[in-house]
């Protein structure tokens, strides 16, 4: 991964409009738009329920809206294979682990890498030019982002030996190494202590300036959220209510409703 210039701030990366999806009658999110820019930090809030993990599940992958587009660079990629969608440049953390507990840290982060750096069967086979090549970029960028991530002293542990907080910053190096253009955390904060979560805003901001990345932050921790985003959406039964700055969204009437039950 190389670092950015940041010479495209202000360019659309991904684009949702009219995106809805319901289960079994219940609608889960209405008529969902948002514009995200290159090199933007977004957060989107929102009451349980709200639709946020549903807005992430849609532009992964995971799940297909009944209506609705989704373009990134300019691209549809409704009805696109999680694993192409990857490809494409999108990546994601969950609300919980989905670390490989019996591998190392290395281990876990080249699985990934090895994803934008595969190597066909023969070649596995043969261990030829383009495998020891594939190879040792897949090693070049786990390295790397180990140590961006503070987690190189740590390189053989298994990742199940990890404290939680480091086992959070794992599971971002490894989305990290697939080498995308968005990044989206769901809940990064969930779990971590006060020290933690200071560190993981400064981590955020390290990404997005470092290596150019858009990030769109799902969060309950309000702090972090008006901390680290430049521009925050906010969900509430589905919809979305307001689109703004921190200020404005403090500000904002049906916000204050949404979580406090009165304007």
């Amino acid at each position: 991964m190389q670092p950015s210039q940041h010479s495209d701030v202000g360019t659309v990366l991904l684009q949702t409009s009219g995106l809805t999806k319901s289960f079994r009658g219940l609608v889960a999110l209405r008529d969902h738009s948002i514009t995200l820019y290159k090199r933007e930090i977004l957060g989107v809030i929102g009451p349980n329920g709200s639709g946020k993990s549903t807005f992430f599940n849609l532009i992964t992958g995971f799940s297909k809206p009944n209506s609705g587009e989704i373009k990134f660079r300019n691209q549809s990629i409704i009805g696109s294979a999680t694993s192409r969608i990857v490809e494409l440049g999108i990546a994601r953390t969950f609300q919980g682990s989905r670390l490989f507990a019996s591998l190392t840290v290395t281990e876990n982060v080249l699985v990934a890498a090895q994803l934008r750096h595969p190597v066909g069967p023969l070649n596995a086979v043969l261990r030829g030019k383009q495998y020891q090549s594939r190879q040792s970029a897949a090693q070049d960028i786990t390295t790397k982002l180990l140590a961006f991530m503070g987690l190189g002293s740590q390189a053989e542990r298994l990742a199940a030996d990890l404290p939680y907080g480091d086992q959070r910053r794992l599971e971002i190096a490894r989305a990290l190494a697939t080498e995308p253009q968005l990044l989206l955390l769901d809940e990064p904060a969930a779990g971590l202590d006060s020290h933690e979560t200071k560190v993981l805003v400064g981590l955020i901001r390290s990404i997005r300036d470092t290596f150019g990345i858009t990030v769109v932050v799902v969060e309950h921790d309000m702090d972090l959220i008006m901390t680290v985003c430049e521009r925050i959406q906010v969900l509430a039964t589905g919809e979305v209510i307001c689109v703004g700055t921190p200020d404005e969204v403090r500000r904002h009437p049906r916000v204050r409703e949404a979580y406090l039950g009165h304007e």
